[in-house]
């Protein structure tokens, strides 16, 4: 249980679910249980969206985007220090952030 409050799912299956929201908390849901992922952003998200369970990305406050291959959460350089409110992609080497401001990334995970 968590009493943060959330701001976005997304999930590539029943068992690969993933949770993001206040305090930089990330959930995973494995069919059966969540579990608390660990990263270093030290801020609150406010989307999350995958191209696949290896390909994930969250964003949020400060212009963190972050990006999970399968293993661990890494923070990726975003270039604006705004909040980011979106992200999509048609996969991971198309991949569009929005926030503040009219604020509009495109890029891909090298």
């Amino acid at each position: 249980g968590t009493d943060e409050w959330f701001r976005s799912v997304w999930g590539s299956s029943g068992t690969d679910v993933f949770a993001v929201g206040a305090g930089g908390r990330i959930l995973h849901y494995d069919g059966s249980d969540w579990s608390t992922m660990t990263s270093d952003a030290g801020t609150w998200f406010e989307c999350v969206w995958g191209s696949s369970g290896l390909d994930v990305f969250a964003v949020g406050g400060e212009g963190a985007v972050l990006h999970y291959d399968g293993s661990n959460w890494s923070r990726m350089i975003s270039g604006t220090s705004v909040t980011l409110y979106g992200i999509w992609g048609s996969s991971d080497a198309d991949v569009f952030a929005v926030g503040s401001s009219g604020t509009i990334l495109h890029g891909a995970v090298e």
